[in-house]
């Protein structure tokens, strides 16, 4: 990124711009907020909850690609990697927030948790209703500790749909909440790292590439596909009268093909183990350059599985 010059540190403001002058029927940015930038949807719909999302700027369709209708209401991200600024949310919360109150919706770091907390904190103090549901979906972190600890992944994709679906409803901002969280408490992300030179997976590989948990020597796609399902299901259980969905995100160096051809696998296995619905693969988060995937798990009852039922939700060329 050294050739962009003076953006080289700051392009995030520069970024959601452009986002917003290729498809200004989408989305538009918001002024102001720099170094951390703010992305709206086109269409404000104050008589809703509004759903913030917000992480560091990264290089993949996560964060900013899950804004629009259907999807979250506005995306606030930092510089590379960093944490966004509490004003900058604080901002976009008192743009979009209405009556219905403000759902600040984030991945669980530390920067992100203690931004987003004093956010909530200014947002009240100009009279604003605000709830946070953090998502602790990655199971490669914090083994052997409570899931709080575990830091979040792609799960979120999931709650960012049900988010926007129960406040389309007009649910107020704790049902909203309350949805979010219990679905949360049933999602599980595993990152499965592949060398192809010499067939080796590594399970587990942290988003800052820290190192994974266990791996297997001269794998075959359907061995990966197996143990990552296995590893799974182990950590997350599949409930009786669950439905159990599964994300299969590809990470930057693997193919569009080599990602269904996995999901296939994927399938296969997680059908041989549990009540298996609905399959999405795309690549949705790809902030590492690595071959592989991230597979995520979130098992429905039957009141989170309506919000993930029926006509795919189109975010940044994938489907969800």
């Amino acid at each position: 990124m050294h050739w962009f010059g003076e953006t080289r540190d700051n392009y995030c403001p520069a970024w959601f711009d452009a986002m917003a002058q290729a498809f200004p029927e989408r989305w538009r940015a918001m002024k102001g907020s720099e170094p951390s930038a703010v992305l709206l949807k086109r269409a404000p719909t104050p008589e809703r909850v509004a759903v913030i999302i917000s992480g560091g700027g990264s290089n993949g369709p996560f964060i900013p690609g899950f804004v629009g209708e259907g999807l979250a209401d506005a995306a606030v991200v930092g510089p590379p990697y960093t944490a966004p600024s509490a004003y900058a949310l604080y901002e976009a919360g008192k743009a979009i927030g209405g009556e219905k109150g403000v759902l600040l919706l984030y991945n669980n770091f530390m920067g992100d948790y203690l931004n987003n907390d004093m956010a909530d904190e200014l947002l009240r103090l100009d009279g604003y209703r605000v709830a946070q549901v953090l998502c602790c979906d990655d199971m490669g972190t914090a083994i052997g500790e409570s899931r709080e600890n575990r830091g979040g992944r792609i799960a979120i994709a999931y709650l960012i749909r049900i988010a926007a679906r129960a406040a389309a409803e007009g649910k107020s901002l704790d049902e909203v909440a309350g949805l979010l969280r219990k679905a949360e408490a049933r999602t599980s992300t595993l990152c499965v790292s592949v060398d192809p030179l010499d067939d080796r997976v590594t399970f587990g590989k942290g988003i800052s590439d820290e190192p994974g948990f266990k791996t297997l020597e001269k794998a075959t796609v359907a061995g990966a596909a197996e143990e990552t399902v296995r590893l799974l299901v182990e950590d997350v259980k599949p409930r009786p009268g669950e439905k159990v969905h599964m994300l299969v995100n590809r990470l930057r160096l693997t193919s569009y093909s080599d990602s269904f051809v996995m999901a296939g696998y994927l399938n296969d296995a997680l059908k041989r183990r549990c009540d298996a619905a609905q399959m999405r693969v795309g690549g949705y988060m790809q902030v590492t350059d690595t071959y592989g995937y991230t597979v995520t798990l979130l098992c429905a009852d039957d009141e989170i599985a309506p919000y993930l039922a029926g006509e795919p939700t189109c975010g940044d060329g994938f489907l969800l």
